[in-house]
């Protein structure tokens, strides 16, 4: 008897889980696809292109996540995957909620998908005075801060309970996005920036300019266009 409830309560939490995935992937797509726009310009070193930048990178790396979980959860149902979308694999994986259960890795795929409904949550509606800065370097989770944990310097994953250093946090996220090639005007920047909580302004990266200290090497739209790792570097030096 408590055998029986246990399948029906997990048939209908992976069920709504996966359905929750599947009806909110095209409003987390369009919160992915806000990026700086692309432009290429000449310069002695020939054609340049300034590369995009990811105005919401939670959305963009969440997205990433769930086509991937999607993907595995395809295989994992027989389902040919050949231009096959992420809501078609949702869907064909709704539809084998039994079958996904009855596999050995069924644990893994209910806790993955719980997971990713609450990272998908926290998307629409973030916790109210937290900043996203990054991911646990031990579990790979969000890292929302709260101002005092900025201030501090130190934060606490939630998930696997690792005390970590917020400016190593905002670093890797940084480098992540800077060994692309990264680069955008002021504005973009410093709205990048903050979201790691990285106050800096518009004005400031103006100033640094002037002063010579960053230098611009490409223009969008008839704005400057600066490497996000030469803006950190002036930032954490201003700090």
């Amino acid at each position: 008897m408590n055998q029986t409830v246990s399948q029906d309560h997990d048939h209908r939490h992976l069920d709504q889980d996966l359905r929750t995935l599947r009806v909110y992937l095209p409003d987390l797509r369009q919160l992915a696809a806000k990026k700086a726009s692309v432009t290429a310009h000449s310069s002695r070193a020939g054609l340049r292109t300034t590369a995009p930048i990811p105005l919401n990178e939670g959305a963009w790396n969440l997205l990433e996540d769930i086509e991937h979980f999607a993907w595995s959860l395809g295989r994992a149902v027989g389902v040919r995957q050949r231009h096959v979308p992420t809501e078609g694999l949702l869907t064909a994986a709704t539809s084998r909620v039994d079958r996904l259960l009855a596999r050995p890795e069924a644990p893994i795929i209910k806790r993955m998908a719980a997971t990713l409904v609450q990272r998908m949550g926290r998307q629409f509606e973030p916790p109210e005075d937290h900043t996203l800065i990054g991911y646990c370097q031990r579990c790979g989770s969000e890292l929302w801060c709260a101002q005092d944990d900025l201030e501090s310097g130190w934060t606490v994953c939630a998930s696997c309970h690792a005390t970590l250093k917020v400016r190593e946090v905002q670093q890797a996220r940084i480098l992540r996005l800077a060994a692309s090639g990264a680069q955008g005007t002021a504005a973009s920047l410093a709205r990048l920036l903050r979201s790691c909580g990285m106050p800096v302004r518009r004005q400031t990266i103006a100033q640094w300019k002037l002063r010579g200290i960053v230098k611009p090497v490409a223009r969008q739209d008839g704005k400057p266009v600066y490497l996000l790792w030469d803006i950190w570097q002036a930032c954490t030096r201003e700090v």
